[in-house]
């Protein structure tokens, strides 16, 4: 007789198959554990990726370029005038018109402006300033004001209140006193022209060396007066050492200006040692020569020295 089903020892049909799957379900879960545990991905949250589709490369990061430094602009040079001579009127149509006289070699180099008769009871400098006028240049340009108060020099005086004093105008102005419409006249000169120097003609009554307990303008007589720190200063200074080797003990040179307090009243703002604050570039020098127990013709001589010394250190003479 067969068996009861209870006692049958194989397992039902349905029950096989619920116990499998039941198997075969905690297997799988298992494993997908066991996986994780055991490091086999970088991240329980790490994206799936299918291996099926192509992936766009990372791309590399793209370096700023440095920023590009602006260059600076080349100076135009100055054109080199034609070699020639010129005659021009300042102020021309006055009673005040004085001629500058513009000597170009034609060749590049400096360009040198001297003013003579700024003050018309000196004229050791503006006898020199005639003279230098004629010379010929073999560099630059040279251009000669000889008499630039030009009443106050055929008066022999040093200037008329009407006309003002020229070497306390500077920069001057265009609807002012005379002189002060002459020396904007000369500035404007001197930019047109690219002045690098300016010799200032003048005449003192005594020798500064022999001045004692005197003091002012009138003991600056044998003196060369030029702003220090200006990049001309040295030139300068080397010319004044070459002239006083050639003359004289009594005639001998003294640079004023290696400090302002040294300079005293001849750096006022408004003398032609003040123009190099007008036009660029400019080193502008005032010389004096002293009056007391020498003659004009010596005077003009020692003028010419100095000027011709500058203008052979540059090789226009």
């Amino acid at each position: 007789m067969a068996g009861d089903a209870h006692d049958d020892p194989s397992p039902h049909p349905s029950r096989v198959g619920r116990r499998r799957f039941l198997g075969l379900a905690a297997g799988g879960l298992g494993a997908a554990v066991l996986a994780a545990c055991s490091g086999a991905a970088e991240s329980p949250l790490a994206p799936v990726v299918d291996a099926s589709i192509e992936q766009s490369p990372t791309p590399e990061p793209t370096a700023t370029p440095p920023p590009t430094a602006t260059p600076t602009p080349t100076p135009t040079p100055r054109p080199v005038p034609p070699a020639g001579r010129e005659v021009r009127a300042l102020l021309a149509g006055t009673e005040w018109e004085t001629p500058a006289i513009l000597t170009h070699s034609g060749q590049a180099g400096p360009s040198v402006l001297i003013l003579g008769g700024v003050h018309g009871n000196e004229p050791g400098g503006w006898t020199a300033a005639e003279a230098v006028a004629e010379w010929e240049v073999q560099r630059g340009s040279l251009i000669v004001v000889p008499r630039a108060n030009v009443l106050a020099t055929l008066a022999l005086e040093r200037t008329f209140p009407e006309l003002g004093d020229l070497n306390r105008l500077y920069p001057g102005t265009e609807d002012g006193l005379p002189m002060e419409r002459m020396a904007l006249a000369i500035v404007n000169l001197a930019r047109e022209q690219g002045a690098e120097w300016l010799l200032d003609m003048h005449e003192s009554w005594g020798f500064y060396n022999e001045r004692g307990g005197n003091s002012g303008t009138a003991f600056i007589g044998q003196t060369v007066a030029v702003r220090a720190g200006l990049s001309g200063f040295e030139m300068i200074s080397a010319v004044v050492d070459e002239v006083n080797a050639s003359i004289t003990e009594r005639e001998q040179l003294t640079m004023r200006g290696r400090t302002p307090r040294s300079a005293g009243r001849a750096f006022s703002r408004a003398t032609s040692l003040s123009l190099n604050a007008h036009v660029p570039g400019l080193t502008p020098v005032l010389i004096e020569m002293g009056q007391q127990d020498q003659a004009v013709t010596r005077r003009a001589e020692l003028h010419q020295l100095f000027a011709r010394a500058l203008l052979q250190r540059h090789s226009m003479v």
